[in-house]
């Protein structure tokens, strides 16, 4: 027994410190040429665009978009549960995310090479939660943005929202003996590994506030902010998680079908000003 959890907690140190270092910057690809009107609108990311997706928000928010710009729209989201922004960024190629057939679903590239005109970007939530540090999420976010920007696809950024940040373990001792025992150990070892990189990294795994002003600060320092769209949580939600209007699931993480209107109506507000005023 005891042999066993000093394994686990060398396995989670060697987790959490190969995991620490941000992605090496890739190769970017080009995307096909388009010629139609259609106003193409991606959504990449963690959890938020999983939801987006699998709620059925593109077609919402299309026809939010309908009302307010007179061209074809198409909304495409993907996003996986619990990404960081190094895996995000990842996931934008096609030769680092499709491993197998089950991987197929998280690789976004195939919706950037439709080359949408905007890519709304949800990262950040995980990287705080896991302990990842500023400076591993901005360097990541960078080449995100990078990467869009090279294909003329201009980044949404939404601002890191105030959210309950969920580090505990959440099982119970029997847990470790019952059938439950494989989920028991593999959630204790992840939970530990975000701790231990939250010790390396010296970052704060409860909240995301360190993450969210640099990156608006690097945004600023590299002109960057000229190139993007950029959302402050203010301007769509003010009070995070507390926010009266009942946006949040219960646990105080994730949008609920009223916190998915209020995001996807800034989102149609500030793609069609931005748009019509391109085509002015």
């Amino acid at each position: 027994m005891l042999a066993g959890v000093v394994a686990a907690l060398v396995a989670c140190y060697i987790y959490a410190y190969l995991d620490i270092s941000p992605a090496k910057e890739l190769p970017p690809y080009q995307v096909r040429e388009r010629h139609d009107d259609t106003l193409r609108i991606v959504m990449i990311g963690d959890s938020w665009a999983m939801f987006h997706y699998r709620l059925n928000r593109d077609s919402v928010l299309q026809s939010m978009l309908q009302k307010k710009v007179d061209v074809p729209i198409r909304v495409r989201s993907r996003g996986v549960g619990g990404a960081n922004s190094k895996e995000i960024y990842h996931y934008m190629f096609a030769s680092e995310t499709i491993e197998s057939e089950k991987e197929l679903d998280k690789c976004t590239q195939p919706l950037l090479e439709e080359a949408p005109d905007y890519c709304l970007i949800s990262a950040g939530i995980n990287d705080a939660g896991q302990g990842k540090g500023p400076d591993f999420f901005c360097k990541n976010y960078i080449k995100i943005l990078r990467l869009l920007l090279h294909n003329h696809i201009k980044p949404v950024v939404l601002e890191l929202p105030t959210v309950i940040m969920d580090n505990k373990v959440n099982m119970v001792f029997e847990d470790f003996f019952n059938e439950n025992r494989s989920f028991a150990w593999y959630r204790l070892k992840k939970r530990m590994g975000f701790k231990l990189t939250a010790i390396i990294n010296g970052a704060d795994m409860n909240h995301v506030d360190e993450c969210r002003d640099r990156l608006r600060q690097i945004l600023d320092e590299t002109g960057l902010m000229d190139s993007v769209i950029f959302i402050p949580k203010t301007d769509w939600n003010k009070d995070g998680y507390r926010d009266s209007r009942g946006i949040y699931l219960d646990d105080g993480t994730h949008l609920n079908l009223a916190g998915y209107d209020v995001l996807d109506s800034c989102y149609a507000e500030v793609i069609s000003r931005d748009y019509l005023k391109s085509v002015k």
